[in-house]
C-alpha cells in the first residue's frame, strides 16, 4: 500500500482546476507533486484522434481517446512507488488564511506535524479512466453552468485553436455526458467553480494527509 495521499481534481473546462491545484502545491505542507492530465494529449497528427462532431474540420479534443492514458497512469503509478525522501524536521501546517511564503516559526503557523505526500491529479477526464478514478483517496469535481463555462472559454487560447462552433457542438455537449456519467459514480465531491473551493479541499486533504502517532 502506498503512502502517498492521491487527490483527484477534475471537472469542467474553465472551471478551476488548475488555479485550485497551484495554490494547494504552494499551501499544503510536506511533500507535494502535481501531474496535469493536460500534458498527455497525443500530438495532433496522431492516429488515435477521431474528428469533432457536427461536422467541423478538427479533432475530438475532449475524448479521452485523445489523451495518453496508459502513460499518465504510469507516471502515477510511478510516483506512488517512489521512495519518499526522509524529513528531519516535522511540516508545518500554516492553515488556509496563511501566505504560501510564511515563516515556519511565526505565530501564523500552528502545530507542528508529519503528513503523508500528496499527489494531486488535475484533470477534465481523469474519473473516465477507471485505473486513476480507482487510485484517488479524494475525488473533486468543478462545475459551471454553461454561461459561466463559456464566458471564461471565449477568451482562451488553443494550440490548435478552437474553430468556430466547437464548443456548442463537441464542448459543452462531451461535458454534458461526461458530467451524467460522474454524477453516478461513487464518492465524488461537486464543487461550484464559482465559489471558492480552496479551503474545503485543502481542509479535506490535510485531515486525511495528516500522520496518526
Amino acid at each position: 500500500m502506498s503512502d502517498w495521499v492521491v487527490v483527484g481534481i477534475s471537472g469542467v473546462t474553465n472551471g478551476g482546476k488548475s488555479t485550485l491545484t497551484k495554490k494547494l502545491v504552494e499551501t499544503l505542507p510536506g511533500t507535494v507533486k502535481l501531474i496535469n492530465q493536460d500534458d498527455y494529449f497525443y500530438p495532433e497528427d496522431s492516429q488515435h484522434h477521431v474528428p469533432a462532431p457536427g461536422g467541423l474540420m478538427h479533432h475530438n479534443w475532449d475524448i479521452i481517446s485523445s489523451l495518453d492514458m496508459e502513460r499518465m497512469e504510469k507516471d502515477v503509478l510511478d510516483i506512488m512507488n517512489s521512495k519518499i525522501p526522509e524529513k528531519s524536521e516535522p511540516c508545518f501546517d500554516r492553515g488556509v488564511n496563511s501566505s504560501p511564503h510564511s515563516d515556519p516559526s511565526s505565530s501564523s503557523c500552528v502545530n507542528a506535524v508529519h503528513y503523508h505526500p500528496v499527489l494531486l491529479l488535475d484533470g477534465f477526464l481523469l474519473y473516465d479512466h477507471k485505473g486513476l478514478m480507482d487510485i484517488c483517496n479524494l475525488r473533486f469535481f468543478l462545475t459551471l453552468t454553461r454561461e459561466q463555462c463559456w464566458d471564461r472559454r471565449k477568451s482562451r487560447m488553443y494550440e490548435p485553436p478552437d474553430p468556430p462552433g466547437y464548443f456548442d457542438r463537441c464542448v459543452w455537449p462531451m461535458y454534458e455526458g461526461h458530467l451524467k456519467r460522474i454524477e453516478k459514480m461513487p464518492g465524488v465531491v461537486f464543487l461550484d467553480g464559482v465559489g471558492n473551493p480552496y479551503q474545503k479541499v485543502y481542509k479535506e486533504i490535510l485531515d486525511l494527509a495528516k500522520v496518526m502517532k
